[in-house]
């Protein structure tokens, strides 16, 4: 796996956000007593906003803040490891991700464990006249007042934590939350405009030259994380060589599989196949699980096992499943909106890397043929379905993602008239069936 995308799982971690607001912390106590041995502080520094107390005052502010800091933490860790033990079984293991990410929560516990060690460090600067190891008395006073500060900023930060959770559990927030990431990642692979640099993205035609080619296979197992394209071709700019990259982010590989071929219209020599081949591999980031940040087959598959969940036994809520196809409607309609999505990467107007994108079609596939099954004994599931063909049928320009949609609709009638349903229910269906696949009524 690569630095970056480590980095990545480790900014989703709940280490990096607390890590960061500890050091902050403790770098501040140190700072702000060393600001207060500098000044000497009289009567007259007292006000509504500033106060002063002996060694025993001082100790037992920072004394009480920290023990009752310290049980919100424990509190608050609580809580957050019981919802995502209902995210997992509620809603499925592979949206944990998305609790364990949320900056909020993140923050949340770095404003408490931070708050906790800023106080035992300020207290143990404190020093009275009984002290053996002292010379005189000597109270920290801004540190002990910012303390106070601190102490204020947990109650608020409790009281946002309270509500954000229980928004945050919630099915439409948690899909609205994956069809965001989702959305954000169809813009990049099927519109996002061409930036005005060298290297760039973009859907082609063109083939690579192929009178020689040498194939790259995978010297690990593991899940496609990222493949940073546009570096590779940047690599390739001074090269005679170009790479097609058969694999795509989320796809699972075992080692010896091919993962791309090197094209030329030259042989190459051993030590440039060797180096290009190397240069592949590093920039084809293989990890333990799939992640969300290049895959939208992963996101699909979220937004679609809410809704798949929900008509289990246990749970038998149809109505997330509905709320599951709105959201999912939004992304297939966009991405059939663009004709193609993105193969190519070029660099200074030559074509360097060909790889093998995920297509509308291929989405749209995915999403009736996972939803399906299950829809079936709920007649408002599959009219759901319908107007979700419907609206991809409609509004999309991509013929294949449109030509799926009408094909899914047909076999979705069909698997529901199989069924043997009651007549009233067949005519809701049906009826659904004319109104948004046929007549676009919506």
């Amino acid at each position: 796996m690569h630095l970056l995308d480590r980095l990545r799982t480790l900014r989703d971690s709940f280490v990096m956000i607390p890590a960061l607001f500890i050091t902050t912390a403790i770098v501040l106590s140190f700072a702000l007593v060393a600001l207060d041995r500098s000044v000497a502080y009289g009567p007259e520094a007292t006000s509504v906003f500033f106060f002063t107390v002996g060694p025993e005052g001082a100790r037992g502010i920072l004394s009480a803040i920290a023990s009752t800091v310290l049980s919100v933490a424990t509190m608050a860790f609580s809580i957050t490891i019981s919802v995502m033990s209902t995210a997992s079984s509620s809603f499925g293991p592979r949206l944990v991700r998305n609790f364990m990410s949320d900056r909020g929560n993140q923050i949340v516990l770095g404003t408490f464990t931070s708050t906790f060690l800023y106080c035992l460090m300020v207290m143990r600067t404190i020093q009275s006249d009984d002290t053996d190891v002292s010379q005189g008395s000597f109270v920290p006073h801004l540190a002990v007042n910012f303390s106070m500060v601190l102490a204020l900023a947990c109650v608020a930060v409790l009281i946002y934590f309270i509500n954000h959770i229980a928004s945050g559990i919630q099915v439409s927030t948690i899909a609205t939350t994956v069809q965001q990431k989702y959305l954000k990642l169809i813009e990049k692979r099927f519109h996002a405009e061409e930036a005005a640099s060298e290297a760039f993205e973009s859907y082609s035609d063109n083939h690579l030259p192929d009178a020689f080619t040498y194939q790259v296979h995978a010297e690990t197992n593991g899940y496609v994380v990222d493949i940073e394209r546009l570096t590779l071709g940047k690599k390739l700019a001074k090269s005679i060589a170009g790479v097609h990259i058969f694999v795509c982010p989320g796809d699972h590989l075992v080692k010896g599989q091919l993962i791309a071929t090197i094209q030329a219209p030259r042989e190459l020599d051993d030590q440039q196949v060797e180096q290009i081949s190397s240069t592949v591999r590093q920039l084809c980031s293989v990890g333990e699980s799939r992640t969300e940040y290049d895959d939208i087959r992963f996101l699909q598959d979220q937004i679609v096992e809410l809704g798949v969940r929900a008509l289990s036994p246990g749970t038998n809520d149809p109505f997330t499943l509905t709320n599951s196809t709105h959201e999912l409607t939004v992304g297939l309609i966009r991405a059939a909106q663009a004709e193609h999505a993105k193969n190519s990467v070029f660099v200074g107007g030559e074509l360097k890397v060909r790889f093998e994108p995920v297509e509308a079609s291929e989405l749209v596939d995915s999403a009736f043929d996972n939803f399906r099954s299950y829809a079936l004994n709920h007649e408002q599931c599959v009219i759901d379905l319908l107007n979700m063909a419907g609206k991809v049928i409609a509004l999309g320009d991509n013929e294949p993602a449109v030509a799926r949609a009408r094909w899914h609709a047909a076999v979705l009638l069909e698997y529901f008239r199989a069924t043997k349903p009651h007549d009233y229910s067949l005519a809701l269906v049906t009826d659904a069936y004319e109104r948004y696949v046929v007549e676009h009524r919506f």
